[in-house]
């Protein structure tokens, strides 16, 4: 199954943020942003930041892991076992990604052992 959501982002607070950069106050707008499920029964999930945060890009990445946890879990799936891949939003079995790997990387070449009756 592959998680379909749409993504919204608005203003939430027009220049509710107050932080210091080179010592100057400013303020800046808080954005939430919302992951709204399409195809798959679960919670719209919500995240707050500051525009303009130096880190944007990798909290917005860290936060959306931790909803296609929740979504997984919410989802009935075991989240030791399955994961989503965050490229494609495919929800993916760690146990048959892992099987996969080895049977994928298995060398023929590998010098094959006898077994011997004993």
């Amino acid at each position: 199954m592959i998680l379909e959501y749409e993504k919204k982002q608005s203003v939430y607070a027009e220049k509710g943020c107050e932080h210091i950069v080179n010592g100057v106050i400013r303020f800046d707008d808080l954005i939430e942003t919302q992951y709204i499920p399409q195809n798959f029964t679960a919670e719209t999930k919500y995240f707050y930041l500051r525009d303009n945060h130096i880190d944007w890009d990798i909290k917005h990445r860290d936060e959306l892991i931790k909803i296609h946890e929740q979504w997984l879990k919410e989802l009935g799936y075991d989240t030791e076992n399955y994961f989503v891949d965050f490229e494609t939003h495919e929800i993916i079995d760690k146990r048959k990604q892992k099987f996969e790997y080895h049977l994928n990387n298995f060398d023929e070449e590998q010098e094959m052992t006898e077994s011997t009756s004993i």
